[in-house]
């Protein structure tokens, strides 16, 4: 019978190699076919994409992300009449990773990015861990910004040392390579769906694989990015924000907690989307989201026209 189930276990591992290989050679091609550019700023080389005309919309990814994350948001989010500007954060797939690779350069590299492409002023779409700089893009460069959406971001909150900081502020090492996502999204994306709190679309999915182009980006977020908002609450100095705030959140996100995201609303008085479920990912509100994305976009053009 021993020989049966080892049998069988050789059968398995023969199909599961197999289809590995089938779907990690097509998801490097993939990430590859990407019609990306790339440009030198102060902080290195940022490769990203842009499309469409019209308003400028950048954003800001989150953790296991990319420009290629970045792009399949802006296209779930906004319509065709949007200019989508969608760079990898430092030390994702294509983009240097400076020497402080924090989220203050990493507006400041935004910054270098916009400048470039000649667009004065843009909305910014932050999600999760790409919160940090999508904050202190606005923060920092308020003139800059005609609008912040933060879509389940994290947000600062409070000044914490280092010892106060608890939770996972990444993913377990193990899991930080092709083979671990690959199979786990593969096989078990309920594992997925329980931190989430939510279904994973299947675009999503394949915009985390392969994992080695990203894993710089991802220690990064790990060690720097998600304690930021933390250790430097006093640099987060939102009230300098000058351009209108919507949040899109759910009260079940188990990530970027509710109750902290609160808070921050109340601070800066911003406008919100808030849905009672939906997890991290706000599944089952797509439609919802696009269209209190579409309509803060247009209340603030008018806003904008009065202005000038």
């Amino acid at each position: 019978m021993w020989v049966y189930v080892l049998g069988l276990l050789v059968v398995l591992a023969a199909i599961i190699t197999t289809q590995y290989r089938i779907d990690i050679n097509a998801a490097y091609k993939r990430l590859k076919k990407y019609d990306v550019k790339v440009v030198s700023s102060s902080l290195g080389k940022i490769s990203y994409m842009d499309e469409g005309t019209g308003e400028a919309i950048l954003i800001s990814h989150g953790i296991f992300g990319g420009y290629d994350q970045a792009y399949v948001s802006l296209k779930t989010l906004v319509s065709a009449d949007f200019r989508k500007i969608a760079p990898s954060r430092f030390g994702y797939p294509g983009s240097d990773v400076p020497p402080n690779p924090t989220p203050r350069n990493q507006a400041k590299a935004f910054l270098d990015l916009l400048n470039q492409l000649g667009i004065e002023k843009a909305y910014v779409i932050s999600t999760s861990a790409g919160g940090a700089a999508g904050i202190m893009f606005a923060s920092s460069y308020p003139e800059r910004v005609k609008g912040l959406i933060l879509l389940s971001s994290g947000v600062p909150t409070s000044k914490k040392s280092r010892e106060e900081i608890t939770g996972m502020m990444g993913p377990p090492a193990v899991f930080v390579n092709d083979f671990p996502i690959w199979f786990v999204t593969k096989y078990f994306g309920f594992v997925f769906r329980a931190m989430f709190a939510s279904e994973i679309d299947k675009s999503l999915y394949e915009t985390m694989l392969p994992v080695v182009p990203r894993k710089k980006g991802i220690k990064i977020d790990e060690t720097i990015t998600n304690l930021d908002m933390d250790l430097n609450y006093d640099d987060y100095e939102v009230e300098r924000i000058t351009a209108p705030v919507l949040v899109v959140h759910a009260k079940d996100d188990p990530m970027a907690k509710y109750d902290s995201v609160e808070r921050f609303i109340a601070r800066i008085h911003a406008k919100t989307a808030v849905f009672e479920t939906g997890g991290h990912l706000i599944t089952g509100h797509g439609d919802a989201v696009s269209v209190a994305i579409k309509k803060f976009i247009d209340e603030t053009k008018q806003r904008e026209s009065v202005m000038i």
